[in-house]
């Protein structure tokens, strides 16, 4: 397996695994909370779950950042000058995506998730109150809806993403489609033979034929 290769499967393997860490909090963690018995088993459940969740969560989005600008740079050098003309518009969706899922993301993980636990770290050392039930329910009822917020932004990233490997695919087939035209020969008889050859890469390099009028 090449680095191009390697850093495609890594890019993949990020944002499956950040896409399953949301369904995680979705259908484990808030109902596993829900479920604990008493506000203290609950409130104890929630901060051992986002205490994987939040450095998880960031180091994969991280991953997957790192890796699709380095794939990005190897492409930019393969297309020069083609680049933009080619995948510029879809690229450009798709960084919007990308950022605005970084926003929300971090919006959960340190505006919300982080919150709960350290008040209650704060509130352990005497120098505060602990949230509210009312308010913690209205914290996991942020998270819940910008959780789903998220899973619908990675889906959009990585339907944009198709279309930009499609595009790139059918134009460069398109693109390494030419023809070679010999110069002609002509006979006392004025008939002409032109030999051409057509490369695609759907043929085997060097196949020719000839048209004879």
């Amino acid at each position: 397996m090449d680095s191009a290769n390697l850093l495609i499967w890594i890019h993949l393997l990020a944002m499956s695994a950040y896409f399953g860490a949301q369904f995680a909090v979705l259908y484990m963690l808030l109902p596993v909370a829900e479920q604990a018995g008493d506000e203290s088993r609950r409130r104890a459940a929630l901060i051992t779950g986002f205490k994987f969740y939040n450095p998880f969560t960031i180091a994969m989005l991280g991953i997957v950042v790192i890796t699709g600008a380095m794939r990005l740079t190897d492409v930019k050098a393969e297309m020069k000058f083609e680049y933009f003309s080619r995948i510029w518009a879809p690229l450009s969706l798709k960084l919007g995506l990308a950022f605005l899922l970084i926003f929300i993301q971090t919006y959960i993980t340190f505006g919300l998730a982080f919150r709960i636990g350290r008040q209650e770290e704060v509130a352990a050392h005497g120098d505060g109150e602990p949230f509210t039930v009312e308010r913690l329910n209205s914290m996991l009822s942020r998270i819940r809806s910008m959780i789903w917020v998220t899973i619908l932004l990675t889906a959009a990233v990585v339907f944009v993403s198709l279309t930009i490997m499609k595009r790139a695919v059918s134009e460069t087939a398109s693109a390494s489609t030419d023809a070679l035209i010999v110069p002609v020969q002509t006979n006392p008889n004025s008939e002409v033979t032109i030999h051409a050859r057509v490369r695609s890469p759907n043929t085997i390099p060097g196949n020719s034929f000839s048209i004879a009028y």
